[in-house]
């Protein structure tokens, strides 16, 4: 009876047969004698040999010093400060504390805004924080999130520039504190070494609008901040390194300035003098002093206020003067453009000298989105889409 395939017996593999035998005899190697045990060698002095000299051949595994990695994450310690700063504070202190050491001193960010060069923080505000008052936060959630990814992509700023220039980006060694000028605080991004010379790295976070601005060289304010770093280490040179728009790396290397230096320390040190003495700085006439006073009196009350009629009548003809010379650039501006409308007549562009002069081109209409919500849900409510009060500023003196 034939067995199922899967049952069937498979003949065993013979092995072949040698010459003049009838039987196979499996072929036996020979065994190695076994290994004899030397023991260690003992040099003369009695210290046995490390395992890297008694096996040459394998590679060395105990670490040769601190760990390298490749761009913003080595950790260098920067030691040597010609202008002798010490560290006021470690980096990896706590936020309040961070705080509390900053108000002791003028920083890079806030010499920028003291000489009026930051968009966003004015002199006032400054001198405010540095004297303790309180001071109310910008509620603006585009800026705090453009803060936040900043802060977020300065490794990434960190690693492009190590990455374009072959210059490491060494780790902030916390907040520095000129001793013969203690109210000189810094505390930098990176540092960075050329040559045997330690040097300031400023890292900036822009948009792409701001590519322009970056092209030729860093802006005032950067400029101004990093010359404040040099001034406060004593270092030669610095570099910044701008992320535009997450896709773009602009780099520039700043040498030392020492004729600003000296203006700058001059500007802090007067600016120091008003914090010592509770002397308030000047209202000036910045975009950030004007959202600053909207902020700190944001909640009016019912009162009257009694000021000096000759400085209330000089700021009042400043302002009527000012609003004059609007009305007349106005009707200038105007009166330009009407020329320029009718010599183009149907035609988009007009040319001078081979040249594009100007052009006139129709443009798509504004959606009026007021409207559209109201068509696509009639029963809407406006008031629930309301932004805070405001307060406005009305004239009632005219003949001054």
């Amino acid at each position: 009876m034939a067995l199922p395939h899967h049952r069937r017996r498979h003949p065993r593999r013979r092995l072949p047969l040698r010459p003049g035998r009838r039987h196979a005899v499996p072929r036996h190697r020979p065994r190695r004698p076994p290994a004899v045990l030397l023991p260690d060698p003992v040099p003369a002095d009695g210290r046995r040999t490390s395992r890297r000299r008694r096996c040459p051949h394998r590679p060395r595994r105990c670490p040769l010093g601190p760990r390298r990695v490749r761009g913003s994450d080595r950790r260098l310690p920067v030691s040597t400060y010609p202008s002798g700063a010490t560290i006021a504070l470690e980096p990896d202190a706590p936020r309040d504390q961070w705080h509390a050491v900053r108000a002791t001193g003028i920083g890079g960010s806030d010499i920028a805004a003291i000489c009026g060069l930051n968009p966003y923080t004015s002199p006032l505000e400054i001198w405010l924080k540095k004297a303790g008052q309180p001071v109310p936060r910008r509620d603006d959630p585009v800026l705090s999130e453009a803060a936040e990814m900043g802060h977020e992509l300065e490794p990434v700023a960190a690693r492009r520039f190590t990455k374009m220039t072959g210059l490491p980006a060494l780790d902030n060694p916390g907040t520095l504190r000129r001793p013969d000028i203690p109210w000189a605080l810094v505390n930098l991004d990176r540092a960075t070494e050329e040559n045997g010379e330690r040097g300031a790295l400023e890292l900036k976070t822009r948009s792409s609008y701001a590519l322009n601005d970056w092209i030729d060289e860093p802006p005032t304010d950067v400029h101004v901040q990093v010359q404040w770093q040099l001034a406060v280490t004593g270092w030669p040179f610095a570099w910044t390194a701008c992320l535009i728009g997450g896709q773009r790396t602009i780099v520039h290397r700043i040498e030392r300035d020492d004729q600003m230096i000296d203006d700058l320390l001059a500007i802090g040190e007067e600016f120091w003098s008003w914090v010592e003495n509770r002397q308030q700085p000047p209202i000036d006439g910045s975009a950030a002093t004007g959202h600053l006073l909207d902020r700190l009196h944001a909640n009016p009350v019912q009162d009257v206020v009694v000021a000096d009629a000759l400085e209330v009548e000089q700021w009042l003809k400043l302002r009527a003067h000012a609003e004059e010379q609007i009305a007349s650039a106005d009707i200038a501006l105007q009166d330009a453009e009407n020329h320029l409308k009718a010599i183009a007549g149907d035609a988009t562009e007009v040319h001078i000298r081979g040249e594009l002069a100007y052009s006139w081109r129709p443009r798509r209409g504004q959606i009026a989105w007021k409207a559209a919500a109201l068509d696509a849900d009639p029963d809407i409510d406006p008031e629930q889409y309301r932004g805070q009060p405001t307060r406005t500023l009305r004239i009632h003196l005219e003949n001054l």
